[in-house]
């Protein structure tokens, strides 16, 4: 059904909704409107939740959209960072050392390193304003103005990529930032280093990240029917970081400038750093000096926050990759609590005990894994080397390829770096690209049969939670694994194993730097319409239209348990139509 089907639709059930009904769908509306999002998914320790301005988001990477010789290295930082929130918007702390690292030979250790530093200088300081009229592309009537320098660091050698440039502003309205899209490719710079050019964007952008978090509600997933879902009129997904901005750090740079010899493979990861110490004066203000302090590390998502024990979280963000096996290997109570968390995980215990769906090599069908403690690999071999030490198929794979179905034989390495070191990471095989990927990009990565997808790299548009809970289900069990054959996962798990949020809440971009564009303080709401509504009014108002054309005299009363299906949905849907016009 077409944009203008539907409006002659909601024309059409506009004259049976008597006066009671529409007050009852509009005041339905409101009050679920009102209900505040959920708490940020991007709190994944203790820590590091009470610090928000050094708190990674997200990792990203994946090769060029635009030029396949080129790789995209995306790291988010400050979560939840309300559209409208003057007059001290969000920023760049200049205190943090925000940081990208690339490995690229396997060994844990980051052989590039991209660093962010930031400087802020107020223009009047007489004036409590963040702008004193429509901010330019060269910084005119922005108050409070913040500049950064990038740096390149390989082993000893430290090479300036930007310095001291501007930042673009935050996304505040239409009178102080109008035409937002277009001013802020005013702020994306390349340079030449050496002989490469390397583009550098670091701003804020729409989160691109999406989760309905009543997932942590012992591992609800709204939408689905219960006992997975919820049995009250709650059972809807909410994208509980629609709505929301952060600041990102988006670096797009040559693939033969970070490779290695003939190893294809990088590792990436990202950290946050602050000095070691702080000393507040009683003017209100302080003093930073010593060495940095890494405060907070992400490169897979989700790790931290449903792998990783209440016990490691906090030392797991101070950590480097490197330190990561000898912790692992420890014959002590944290290296078997590190090894039970990854190789008999918690969410796969849930999921079997709550849900009923079996894990591999549970050999007592007691919803625990099998493993020997302080043997590595000795339990869930799949997700060690998902989350450790890249892919090595043990079994056959087909994947989808722009020349049709491919099978990967017994034998292929995915992304596993040749000699590696074990140690959590995102690692890419820059190898994999072109007509190696699917001709559509599917969503669950390398799960629905797109090498290209993660967990080969991370793409913006990859469904991370439902991919990682259907790896933890058993998913790639068999191709990477495989010692337990009597195990045999359930294909129906894709459609249940669903948070019903299968994409961002804004269109990504096509260029660089790639991420959505940030939410304007004037025109947004939390709450993700693309990915969860416009599916819900497709099927609704199909279904409301059909009950009028089969009984034409059909009575409002009725109607109304169709109705008010539709009215939330409806209004919502064209709430954003507008915006979107």
């Amino acid at each position: 059904m077409n944009l203008k089907q539907s409006r002659k639709v909601a024309v059409r059930l506009g004259f049976i909704l008597t006066a009671g009904a529409a007050s009852f769908l509009l005041l339905l509306a409101v009050l679920i409107m009102q209900r505040p999002a959920g708490a940020s998914s991007h709190r994944e320790a203790p820590l590091i939740s009470k610090d928000a301005f050094a708190d990674n988001t997200d990792t990203y990477v994946f090769i060029s959209p635009k030029n396949p010789d080129n790789v995209v290295l995306v790291a988010s930082f400050i979560p939840f960072e309300a559209p409208e929130g003057g007059p001290n918007y969000f920023e760049w702390d200049d205190n943090v050392l925000y940081e990208i690292h690339v490995d690229n030979d396997g060994d844990a250790e980051a052989d590039f390193t991209y660093g962010l530093r930031s400087n802020t200088s107020v223009q009047n300081g007489s004036s409590f304003l963040y702008n004193t009229g429509p901010i330019a592309a060269d910084g005119t009537n922005w108050n409070r103005q913040q500049r950064y320098t990038v740096t390149e660091k390989t082993g000893a050698i430290t090479k300036t990529v930007v310095s001291n440039v501007l930042a673009p502003p935050v996304n505040i309205g239409s009178k102080s930032t109008p035409g937002y899209d277009v001013l802020d490719d005013n702020f994306i710079y390349t340079r030449t280093v050496g002989s490469d050019e390397i583009k550098v964007f670091a701003g804020q952008t729409d989160d691109a990240f999406w989760v309905d978090l009543q997932v942590f509600d012992l591992l609800t997933l709204r939408g689905q029917n219960p006992p997975v879902g919820y049995s009250g009129p709650n059972n809807i997904p909410v994208d509980s970081l629609s709505g929301f901005n952060n600041h990102s750090l988006v670096i797009e740079v040559p693939i033969s400038r970070l490779k290695q010899g003939n190893e294809p493979v990088l590792g990436v990861w990202a950290t946050a750093s602050r000095r070691s110490m702080r000393v507040l004066n009683g003017s209100g203000g302080q003093t930073n000096s010593g060495e940095f302090v890494q405060v907070s590390r992400l490169g897979s998502p989700l790790v931290n926050e449903v792998v990783i024990p209440y016990d490691l979280k906090d030392a797991f963000n101070s950590l480097r990759p490197l330190d990561d096996t000898p912790l692992y290997l420890d014959n002590s109570p944290i290296g078997n609590l590190l090894q039970e968390s990854v190789e008999n995980p918690e969410v796969g215990r849930l999921l079997c005990a709550l849900y009923g769906i079996p894990l591999p090599y549970d050999l007592d069908n007691d919803c625990n894994t099998n493993r020997t403690p302080n043997t590595p690999l000795s339990g869930r071999a799949d997700l060690f080397q998902i989350f450790l030490t890249g892919m090595f198929l043990q079994n056959d794979f087909q994947i989808q390829t722009a020349n049709g179905p491919m099978t990967l034989p017994a034998g292929t390495n995915v992304n596993q770096p040749a000699g590696v070191v074990p140690a959590e990471m995102i690692r890419i095989n820059t190898d994999i690209k072109g007509d190696l990927c699917a001709p559509t990009p599917n969503r669950l990565g390398v799960l629905g049969g797109d090498a290209c997808g993660f967990p080969n790299g991370r793409r913006l548009m990859d469904d991370v939670v439902d991919i990682e809970l259907l790896a933890v289900a058993g998913a790639a069990y068999q191709v990477l694994d495989g010692r337990d054959t009597s195990f045999s996962f359930d294909p129906a798990l894709i459609g249940i194993l669903d948070d019903g949020l299968n994409g961002n809440d804004k269109p990504f971009r096509s260029d660089f730097p790639y991420l959505a564009a940030p939410h304007a303080g004037d025109n947004h709401f939390h709450q993700n319409i693309l990915a969860t509504y416009i599916p819900v009014v497709s099927q609704s108002v199909q279904q409301v239209s059909q009950d009028v054309a089969d009984s034409p005299a059909t009575t409002a009363a009725a109607t109304m348990s169709s109705l008010v299906a539709l009215g939330l949905p409806l209004l919502l849907w064209w709430q954003r139509r507008r915006e979107i016009d």
